[in-house]
């Protein structure tokens, strides 16, 4: 059993990151030791799991030098009174402040006692491809200190190859909560869903402009999720004529409603069962999490071609759709690609339950069955069991660790 810390920048958010670190926390528990640790304070969004350590540094989290220095000395004490042997950070920033904290671990204490050594695992949230020139050279030249480099997808793993990188690739998951039928009748789902936080890189202005301009009226535009876009997106639905309605998608939205905002849901999958089709169409996704939950609901995904996680996710007109959108396409011809979709799958139900059985039939590549063992062994081959010292600290057994000067590269 090995002590495993989850490293996250806010545990009162919900965004991806987090709910990837809850369910991997929930998942290892009944192996490891585990704690969750947030950058900054709050109560934990997802709520808190029996048997999981919960530590706060309550420090900012925005990335200035000032801020950096304290995390790398927050995170080195806490690695050191907490004899962690694996972190695994979720941010760019927080993956170099880590690697530099873990070098001031391994050895031994003031008492003579072994401590472990502490290995970082790096997960890169962020698509290649969509990072400006001058991130991803900085990238470069981190990346290669780091003891792993864990991404999401083939996509991204071949770009750091490319680079002279070994990238561990482990994709996003979730639990199947239990076996569900594929649904079968697609004429009684109606409504296009969008998942996800009302913030510009979403572009959720595309997904109504899309809906408005294909004439859609089996059903409504359900956007899940609240973000700082709110009160734009509402005007934007004002000026192109769609009756607009907020709140529960239940008997008090009135029938001639055409958009529905819910607000931020943490169950998803309600919204999901019921709708015919979720809409994508950020601007740069790595793995979202919105096209997994769709996909254990048998939900096909409308999207953009979007490199890394849509191209990752989605095989075109086989468990999903990707629209015909150029490279160099203007916000118009986007709008009318997603619109041309929209309209051909409106009344295709024939096509709609081929893409649904074979989305659930895909969901098997990113279920916790067949993702977990992954992590499971990255943390064996990081913390050996016949590498691991035992030495008793005030009487308690705790774990010790090889020494500092044994620390090889694990990029792969």
């Amino acid at each position: 059993m090995a002590h495993v810390a989850l490293l996250i920048q806010d545990i009162s958010a919900c965004g991806g990151v987090e709910k990837v670190m809850h369910g991997l926390a929930r998942d290892l528990r009944d192996s490891h030791q585990v704690t969750l640790v947030s950058v900054r304070e709050g109560e934990p969004y997802w709520g808190r799991l029996e048997g999981v350590e919960y530590r706060t540094l309550g420090l900012p989290a925005t990335g200035t030098r000032k801020n950096f220095r304290h995390w790398v000395t927050h995170l080195r004490r806490l690695m050191l009174e907490a004899r962690i042997e694996v972190m695994v950070s979720g941010y760019f920033a927080f993956h170099m402040a880590a690697q530099l904290a873990a070098r001031g671990t391994g050895g031994r204490d003031e008492a003579g006692n072994s401590r472990p050594l502490t290995r970082v695992i790096a997960q890169e949230h962020s698509a290649y491809h969509h990072d400006r020139r001058a991130k991803r050279v900085i990238k470069h030249l981190l990346y290669r200190h780091l003891d792993v480099l864990q991404v999401l997808n083939e996509v991204d793993a071949e770009c750091w190859r490319r680079r002279g990188l070994q990238p561990t690739v482990i994709p996003n998951y979730l639990d199947d909560l239990a076996e569900r039928e594929t649904r079968a009748e697609c004429e009684r789902q109606a409504d296009v869903v969008m998942v996800g936080r009302l913030a510009p890189i979403k572009r959720v202005d595309l997904a109504i402009r899309a809906f408005a301009h294909s004439g859609y009226r089996r059903g409504r535009l359900v956007l899940v999720g609240d973000g700082p876009e709110r009160e734009s997106l509402l005007a934007l639905c004002h000026e192109l004529g769609l009756k607009v309605f907020q709140g529960a998608n239940d008997d008090s939205v009135p029938d001639d409603t055409r958009v529905l905002f819910t607000g931020a849901l943490q169950d998803v999958s309600r919204e999901l069962r019921r709708a015919r089709l979720l809409l994508l169409t950020s601007e740069r996704e790595c793995l979202p999490m919105n096209v997994l939950e769709a996909k254990r609901e048998g939900l096909p995904c409308l999207s953009r071609p979007v490199r890394s996680g849509p191209l990752a996710l989605i095989r075109h007109d086989v468990d999903g759709v990707l629209s015909a959108e150029a490279d160099s396409a203007g916000e118009v011809e986007i709008v009318q690609e997603l619109a041309h979709e929209l309209a051909r799958l409106e009344f295709d139900d024939h096509r709609l339950l081929h893409l649904s059985k074979a989305a659930r039939e895909s969901f098997a590549h990113y279920s916790r069955d067949a993702v977990l063992p992954d992590y499971q062994r990255l943390i064996t081959r990081l913390v050996p069991a016949d590498s691991r010292q035992r030495a008793f600290v005030n009487g308690v057994s705790v774990s010790g660790s090889h020494s500092p000067h044994s620390k090889e590269k694990a990029h792969g």
